[in-house]
């Protein structure tokens, strides 16, 4: 079976620092995996790699066996690679809404568009809503968003891709235990009924191993060992 994604002899520095050496990884369709690592290992720079944030200095990343490795965030968002961040940063003035409706603007196929409820954009919005119990605060300005609130838009607009792999970098950090657990059935969820594989960042080794089939342990830049689970 070709991998969903997969990773070779990715390389990154930063001036004279080198970030990460050499990693190979692959994640198959539909699968579940974990990264942990300390602080300062590399995680976020390699994540940052895999969803086209950053390029690599060597190595090449395939997508559906595609060669994606130039290839920018906004253009594998459209294939189907979605990402959240450590620290969510949408437009402060923009509403639920409106930041929704430029997550779907996004994708000029409008692949969730054209599947919403009533089969146009507001329906696809209003999907992403209620999916994700944002409904309340559509009009809400994303400036006046809880944390709870910032982390459940940042699975909103990854969903309006309908992707196929999510990456998340600590999506469950500084949450209240209901927010936790709310999340982690809509991730559960896209896991098992919309078979959307992910790389789950953290640092909480309970949760990754409550999650994820394998954990990829990135130490000094190098994936050390790989659990399975």
């Amino acid at each position: 079976m070709t991998a969903l994604l997969s990773a070779e002899g990715i390389t990154k520095s930063f001036g004279a620092t080198r970030v990460i050496e050499g990693i190979a990884l692959s994640i198959a369709p539909g699968e579940p995996v974990g990264l942990f690592g300390p602080n300062g290992s590399g995680k976020t720079t390699l994540v940052n790699i895999l969803s086209g944030l950053l390029f690599p200095d060597a190595g090449t990343v395939r997508f559906e066996g595609k060669e994606i490795t130039r290839l920018p965030i906004d253009a594998r968002y459209r294939l189907g690679v979605a990402r959240t961040f450590q620290i969510p940063h949408p437009y402060p003035a923009l509403s639920v809404h409106e930041a929704l409706r430029v997550a779907l603007a996004a994708d000029p196929g409008n692949r969730s568009a054209g599947e919403g409820a009533r089969g146009d954009e507001e329906g696809a919005i209003e999907d992403l809503l209620s999916r994700t119990g944002l409904f309340n605060q559509r009009l809400v300005p994303c400036a006046l968003l809880s944390q709870g609130c910032l982390r459940r838009l940042e699975f909103a607009r990854a969903f309006a891709c309908r992707p196929k792999l999510l990456i998340l970098d600590e999506v469950f950090s500084a949450l209240s235990a209901l927010d936790e657990k709310e999340l982690l059935d809509l991730l559960l969820a896209a896991n098992r009924d919309d078979g959307t594989a992910f790389l789950l960042v953290s640092h909480n080794p309970p949760l990754l191993k409550s999650l994820c089939r394998r954990i990829l342990v990135l130490e000094e830049g190098r994936i050390v060992r790989e659990r399975r689970v």
